[in-house]
């Protein structure tokens, strides 16, 4: 085999990996990318815009399983033509380990929105005893999916005075208790805001 044409293989299957890779970063990013931000304290109008990326999610997926079939098909290949003392790139063993670690990478990007909503708890709470106390029903727009909920549960959390957030995908709104002597219903809509997503009081919801 000479070594233009192993070399072609080992180049095609390569590519194919990191396809796959930007494929299922792109699949992920619309549903963790919002929860990630704000877990790491950053956040912004921008956050939101990374949902808009949830109706291309199913092309996504798509073009990163194929990316993938086709890494290891181009591999399967290259291991059924003998080695040879020109041969050069990654032993075959080196290769076929890189090409399970980046596999397994791909699989963790297109589970990740499942696995945040099968372990996604609908109410957080802080055990804090103070009074008065408020509960509100906050209406947020902008929540495509599991993540984005436990984005705006997480944003809530963060905030002083704060003792328990329940956020619902459908219908979409957040509903908050929390010590009125330490926070106001403002400051949970600009909470919320910060992480991407815009927020009102519901109307007759308060108590």
């Amino acid at each position: 085999m000479s070594m233009n044409g192993a070399e072609k293989p080992d180049r095609i299957a390569r590519s194919s990996l990191l396809a796959a890779v930007g494929a299922g970063v792109l699949a992920s990013i619309c549903c963790v990318g919002p929860l990630a931000a704000v877990a790491i304290g950053v956040g912004g109008a921008w956050v939101s815009r990374l949902s808009a990326l949830e109706p291309y999610r199913p092309f996504f997926v798509a073009l990163a399983l194929g990316a993938l079939g086709l890494a290891w098909y181009r591999e399967a290949r290259r291991s059924r033509v003998p080695d040879c003392d020109c041969e050069t790139g990654l032993r075959p063993k080196t290769r076929r380990l890189l090409l399970g670690l980046g596999t397994v990478l791909v699989l963790g990007l297109l589970a990740a929105p499942s696995l945040i909503g099968r372990t996604h708890t609908p109410a957080v709470a802080q055990q804090i005893r103070s009074e008065p106390v408020r509960e509100v029903v906050l209406e947020v727009q902008g929540m495509t999916c599991e993540a984005c909920s436990q984005a705006v549960v997480y944003a809530l959390r963060r905030v002083e005075g704060v003792q328990a957030a329940e956020v619902t995908l459908e219908p979409p709104e957040a509903r908050v208790r929390f010590d009125a002597g330490k926070v106001s219903v403002a400051q949970l809509i600009e909470a919320i805001r910060s992480a991407g997503f815009d927020a009102r009081l519901k109307t007759g919801a308060g108590s």
